[in-house]
């Protein structure tokens, strides 16, 4: 929930007043019937169980469907025992406050006001933040209970889901905790719309619509993770409130990239109110895993506030000699410099160990999967892949008079390969092999893979009025620039010949071998400056319009070889959309969006070619419920991507002096993405939270090479993805259970390289939840991933050392507490 400004100034108390003073009023109007309204007066049962005073507040709210009225930052820290049994409202909600602080006074038939105890009812004109009913969820997830959230920042400024004219997913707190989803892969392993592929086990790549997502952003700042030689490390999800994923172009919020989309890790910051959590998680292969979550105000009424998170996880895999050990250390301070200004700054430190897999099951010469048992660990037990990723940031933001606000952010992230912390085997099939199972073994070693990167941006948003209508305004600039280094390696091959790899011992099969490394780093510059402007237009009551434009200027440099720099200056990238409300419930919308990639060719001419462009087309309609505590969507989507740099065969062969070889180039390709997409999300019934959705997409090069064009954009991604995970909390006696369960289900996949084909039939994977909550501060729950023990491959190559199994049954319990 935003923070409106503090009760102590003028302007804090006129709102607070305002607001208050509509929601008393509220409370006399015809409210919304659900099935299972009633009369305050009347009695009912309840059944809202012990936990966050404030999660229980937007249950009961639901149950009895009534309006409450409070100040929201005032419930933060603060539990409730709960309310079960027959009881006319005002006395269940009395139950429900015992031991808060808090009072209650009843407005109308069907409407309270919550106060502290110790203040009059007149004093509540002092309050701050006032919510309006109490089930309306903010931008914070974080002790909401919810599978939805009640606004995304991926946008640069806070916006319902409704409200934003394009395909996004939210992975909330709850959702993150429920499914025992410890960092990024596994996170995105579970959003609709994407798909996980794996270069090796270290370097994972994530693709939407058919196109990778290239980057990631934390709290709106934009990362290149595959830069710096496999030294980034994915996310730990302790840190994260939820993440957002939006799909499509995303010209307008990142600058260069292809039209995939764009994930928004959403990081936990420090609260008023004290609170602290812990838990122990312990599961199959010898899975460890500690978190300690500490937040609270350190000085009078919280003016500054702190929080610190710590994780150490420690694991092997199925396969055999595998393992990860890895330390997160996430620090972060808030201080209100006035009642209008917050400064925040804090650091994240994240630090493993691995063995890691470079490449990791072979095919056979036809393609199809060797007989090899899942446990196959073709490496060594001294492999490594050794990094550290640290992370520094901060932010400045002031809200004006006038409800403009004003926000400076910098952002410098350094991952890095630790020294001589990269190490693996890699098997090959020597010349002439007739039987496929023999393979020669080689060892890489190398060092000095690392990325400096550093985000600096400015955004000034606000309200303007217009022919007697409120509209919204969005300006701002940014610059990233990211230094990246690949890693220096050296190589000694054919160590071993003709190994039979069905016998392999990862403790015997090869004495760790001694490699100089005499190679330097080569680094690589990208600098992209932009700026940008967006306006939310009020055409009419039902009808918004959503117009922006940014201007960008993109630079890549090598210094050892500046003859390979090249730039784009100038490049437009526009985005319009309208949003038509059909009723109070759901809305139509159109968008059109853009997003470049520069391309280093030259034509006959010698010119550079412009970028290639990537557009995005989506009509969809929108669905919130509950005030906003189910959010469903569906999307129909068209992506263009043009330009790609192709040859130009009424050019000279060779193209000199551009070429030394090969026809000059002509920006002619296009391949073309289409589909459609369904999500729901959030609290379909008290108690049951729902959260996934159904893709299907077809892809297709248009206009490319001649092995290429007509055939699909990836074959190895599935035309059909369903992605599905909903928990249910009894009720009555049985309350303090959580039961839930999901799938993830795919069609048919395949992979080609000249006659050898890899192919994989469609299969679905079951995973199942149980959680007792034994009071209000510890709980216990037992996951099971696999369910049904499902072989499959996660990822299928016809040739080379590309195929990966998916994870056989496990099972993890986690033990919790929370004050």
């Amino acid at each position: 929930m935003t923070r409106l400004p503090s009760p102590r100034s003028p302007l804090g108390q006129a709102i607070s007043a305002a607001v208050l003073g509509v929601s008393l009023g509220l409370g006399a109007l015809p409210q919304p019937v659900r099935g299972d309204e009633r009369p305050a007066t009347e009695q009912r049962r309840w059944d809202v169980p012990a936990g966050p005073l404030a999660a229980a507040l937007d249950q009961f709210a639901r149950q009895g469907g009534l309006n409450l009225s409070y100040d929201a930052a005032s419930m933060q820290g603060k539990r409730t025992q709960g309310v079960s049994g027959a009881l006319d409202a005002a006395g269940a909600l009395g139950v429900l406050l015992q031991g808060s602080g808090m009072q209650a006074q009843q407005q109308g038939g069907d409407g309270f006001l919550l106060f502290p105890a110790a203040e009059p009812v007149d004093g509540a004109l002092e309050l701050g933040a006032v919510s309006i009913g109490g089930t309306r969820l903010g931008e914070v997830t974080e002790h909401s209970g919810s599978y939805t959230t009640g606004a995304v920042t991926i946008g640069k400024t806070p916006q319902t889901l409704r409200r934003t004219p394009q395909s996004v997913s939210v992975l909330t707190q709850q959702r993150l905790d429920d499914q025992h989803l410890t960092n990024l892969t596994s996170v995105l392993e579970q959003t609709p719309g994407i798909i996980v592929d794996y270069t090796d086990s270290e370097r994972v790549n994530y693709y939407a619509r058919g196109y990778q997502i290239d980057a990631i952003q934390y709290d709106g700042a934009t990362l290149a993770q595959g830069s710096g030689g496999g030294s980034f490390i994915q996310t730990d999800s302790a840190i994260l409130d939820h993440v957002e994923a939006l799909r499509g172009a995303t010209g307008m919020l990142r600058g260069s990239g292809n039209p995939s989309g764009t994930v928004n890790l959403v990081r936990k910051r420090p609260t008023y109110d004290f609170q602290a959590s812990g838990s122990y998680a312990t599961g199959t292969w010898d899975a460890q895993r500690y978190v300690a979550d500490i937040s609270g105000p350190l000085s009078a009424e919280g003016a500054i506030r702190g929080r610190i998170v710590a994780v150490h996880d420690d694991r092997d895999f199925f396969q055999d000699a595998r393992m990860e050990r890895k330390n997160v250390l996430y620090t972060v301070l808030a201080a209100d410099l006035t009642d209008r200004t917050t400064l925040t700054g804090g650091l994240e430190y994240t630090e493993l160990e691995a063995t890691g897999a470079w490449g990791n099951l072979p095919a056979d010469f036809d393609g199809s999967p060797l007989d090899l048992p899942r446990d196959t660990y073709l490496g060594a037990n001294w492999n490594r892949w050794d990094r550290n990723n640290l992370q520094a940031f901060g932010e400045l933001e002031h809200r004006f008079d006038n409800d403009w606000s004003l926000k400076l952010s910098g952002t410098r992230t350094h991952y890095r390969l630790e020294d001589n912390g990269f190490k693996q085997t890699y098997i090959s099939r020597p010349a002439g092999a007739t039987n496929p199972y023999l393979f020669n073994v080689q060892v890489t070693e190398g060092d000095g893979g690392e990325s400096e990167q550093t985000n600096l941006s400015g955004l000034l948003h606000g309200p303007f009025e217009l022919f007697g209508r409120e509209h919204e305004m969005v300006l701002g600039a940014e610059r990233i620039r990211n230094d990246s280094y690949a890693s220096a390696t050296a190589n000694r091959q054919n160590l071993l010949t003709n190994v039979d790899i069905r016998h392999w011992d990862p403790s015997t099969i090869l004495a760790e071998p001694s490699i100089p490394i005499t190679a330097t780093p080569v680094l690589t510059r990208t600098t992209q400056e932009g700026a940008y402007a967006t306006w939310r237009l009020s055409l009419a009551e039902p009808l918004t319009a959503i117009l922006g434009a940014r201007m960008s200027w993109w630079d890549y440099e090598q210094p050892a070889t500046p003859d390979n720099n090249y730039s784009v200056d100038h490049e437009v990238t526009p985005y319009a959309a309208l949003i038509y409300d059909l009723n109070d419930t759901y809305s139509a919308y159109a968008s059109y969006t853009e997003i470049f990639s520069p391309q280093n060719y030259t034509d006959a001419s010698g010119s550079l070619l412009d970028p290639v462009t990537g557009e995005a087309y989506e009509l969809g309609v929108k669905g919130e419920f509950y005030d906003g505590r189910l959010n469903t969507s569906f999307a129909v989507f068209r992506i263009n991507q043009v330009g790609k740099a192709l040859d130009d065969p009424e050019s000279a062969n060779p193209c000199l002096p551009f070429y030394e070889s090969g026809y000059c180039k002509v920006a002619g390709g296009k391949s073309r993405s289409d589909g459609f997409e369904l999500e729901v999300s959030g609290e379909v019934l008290p108690g049951w939270q729902v959260s996934g959705g159904y893709t299907y997409n077809t892809t297709e090069y248009l206009k490319d090479t001649a092995s290429n064009t007509g055939n699909v954009l990836r074959s190895t991604d599935p035309k059909r993805l369903l992605k599905l995970f909903t928990t249910y909390r009894l009720p009555g006696q049985y309350a303090a259970w959580t039961v839930g369960g999901g799938v993830q289900a795919q069609s048919d996949t395949y992979a080609r390289s000249g006659k050898a084909e890899a192919r994989q039939g469609g299969y679905a994977v079951y995973n199942a939840v149980v959680n007792y909550q034994f009071d209000d501060h510890y709980s216990v729950q037992l996951n099971a991933n696999n369910l049904f023990d499902k072989y499959y491959y996660k990822k299928i190559s016809a040739t080379g050392i590309g195929y990966y199994y998916g994870d056989p049954r496990n099972v993890s319990l986690t033990l919790r507490a929370a004050f």
